[in-house]
């Protein structure tokens, strides 16, 4: 009996200790009022399907939308790299684009990153690619934390601007519960 609850304490203080390691260096690097969000040059949209599996509009996209409109208006940016994936289904980058254009946002002030179909991807590309190495991360708070945890393993002075959270129970569970691994699979990936 010893010897498997020994590997399972195991995993629930690395996953706890992952967890505090992505929290704490993101301390006070993370704002829910657009006054309080230093400007920068970049900003970087990180990218969700615009529809839940329903075929409803999704609460995260949405929110992240009118978050990273109300952040241009508030003289916070000057370009924003919208960064997602393409499937058959989709384009996460276009259809940002076009979202933030009825929201005001002009398209010249929009970078498309069609390869950011993952966290990791959209900071490195940003980094890399776009030659941003300080940068506003727009998303909801607890996938800003993970974003900023891994910019700052790469250089890149990132801080975060908290889009509201879904106003569903189920779905806040269901992302924060993912967001919880996803963070044990960051600090695998780049380290402490």
């Amino acid at each position: 009996m010893i010897w498997t609850s020994i590997p399972f304490a195991a995993c629930l203080i690395g996953t706890a200790g992952a967890n505090l390691i992505v929290s704490c260096a993101a301390r006070n690097r993370v704002y829910d009022n657009p006054a309080d969000v230093p400007h920068r040059d970049v900003a970087v949209l990180l990218g969700t399907s615009p529809f839940t599996p329903s075929g409803n509009p999704s609460s995260y996209y949405v929110n992240r939308i009118e978050a990273a409109a109300q952040l241009y208006h508030a003289g916070k940016y000057d370009k924003i790299i919208v960064s997602g994936g393409i499937d058959d289904e989709y384009n996460e980058p276009k259809s940002m684009r076009a979202d933030l254009m009825k929201r005001g946002v002009p398209d010249s002030a929009i970078v498309l990153d069609n390869e950011g179909d993952r966290t990791i991807f959209s900071i490195l590309r940003a980094k890399e690619v776009f030659h941003a190495d300080s940068i506003i991360i727009i998303s909801q708070e607890f996938h800003n934390k993970r974003a900023i945890y891994q910019a700052k393993h790469y250089g890149v002075d990132a801080v975060g601007f908290n889009a509201a959270d879904s106003p569903y129970r189920s779905s806040r569970f269901k992302n924060h519960l993912r967001e919880y691994f996803a963070r044990v699979k960051a600090v695998l990936e780049v380290g402490i």
